[in-house]
């Protein structure tokens, strides 16, 4: 675990509204966690679009690699690798209706290759892009596929030359999510369909949990994770990733927002498994009424 001195803390405007955040949430991290873990950070919110993120941002000063140097059968492992094949599968057979036939298909953050080896089999001519060595490495052997591990914008692909991209929970991770957006929006033909997945900022889990803090006297809050794992950096919400896909032009055709599986590991002690029990129940609970702890969206470039 990196402190303090191994980041560049660096301020940032919104990157959708390109303005500095105006509404502090609370701290996150260090001695703002309940286990200690990672480096205490400022979480604040943009009011224009909703978009959340730590100010000052902590960047890791010689690369994100820092951040996943870890197997990755670790950093994975409360992920159901048969769930995830299933899920890969069921996004193939959406991007297929949508686009109409199978072609050429890229999936940035490639993971375990799950995606990539759905997408061959299914028919599709498919490319990963996942920067850590370790997890490229990984994507590679399961998949068979090709995988680069240079980041998006330093892969110079040709403008229009994708039918499908999938992004599936790793927009939070990204510092750059705006040029991000912007790239794929490129490399995608019109017509292309762009799959993301985030946690829901505005979800129930999210809003229960930072009212419980304030109750225990904390000036914490359970938004992101910017210096321990899964190392979320930036938070969307139904609105702030609304406003991000139609600034490079895409409209989503597909939106569901569901309640998926606790944000909150088990770490011991009684407090520990009441609050893990606490949290699986409310993240349930968040499927009514759209206050679910993720968003999907297949979004369509104009």
């Amino acid at each position: 675990m990196l402190d303090a001195r191994a980041y560049l803390w660096v301020q940032m405007d919104c990157p959708i509204c390109e303005k500095p955040p105006n509404r502090f949430l609370g701290y996150r991290g260090g001695t703002a966690h309940r286990q200690n873990l990672g480096v205490k950070c400022e979480v604040w919110r943009c009011r224009g679009c909703g978009l959340i993120f730590a100010n000052p941002m902590p960047i890791p000063a010689h690369g994100i690699e820092e951040h996943y140097a870890i197997a990755p059968e670790k950093y994975f492992e409360h992920h159901d690798s048969n769930t995830k094949e299933r899920a890969a599968r069921s996004l193939m057979d959406a991007a297929r209706h949508l686009t109409s036939d199978t072609g050429r298909l890229l999936d940035i953050g490639s993971g375990r290759g799950e995606v990539l080896r759905a997408a061959r089999d299914a028919g599709w001519k498919a490319v990963g892009i996942e920067p850590s060595p370790m997890f490229a490495d990984y994507a590679a052997k399961h998949s068979g596929a090709e995988v680069l591990r240079e980041p998006l914008e330093q892969s110079n692909f040709p403008a229009g030359s994708f039918d499908v991209v999938i992004l599936g929970a790793v927009l939070e991770h990204l510092y750059n999510p705006d040029q991000i957006i912007k790239e794929i929006s490129r490399v995608l033909r019109p017509g292309g369909a762009l799959f993301v997945d985030v946690p829901n900022e505005n979800g129930l889990y999210f809003f229960v949990g930072n009212a419980y803090q304030k109750v225990r006297g904390r000036d914490w809050v359970v938004n992101l994770a910017p210096t321990f794992p899964p190392f979320h950096v930036f938070g969307f919400t139904p609105r702030s990733l609304r406003a991000l896909l139609a600034k490079h032009g895409f409209k989503p055709k597909r939106w569901r927002v569901y309640h998926g599986q606790s944000l909150v590991p088990a770490h011991g002690g009684l407090v520990g498994l009441l609050e893990q029990q606490a949290a699986r129940a409310v993240t349930a609970l968040g499927s009514v009424r759209n206050l679910g702890a993720y968003i999907e969206t297949w979004a369509i470039k104009r």
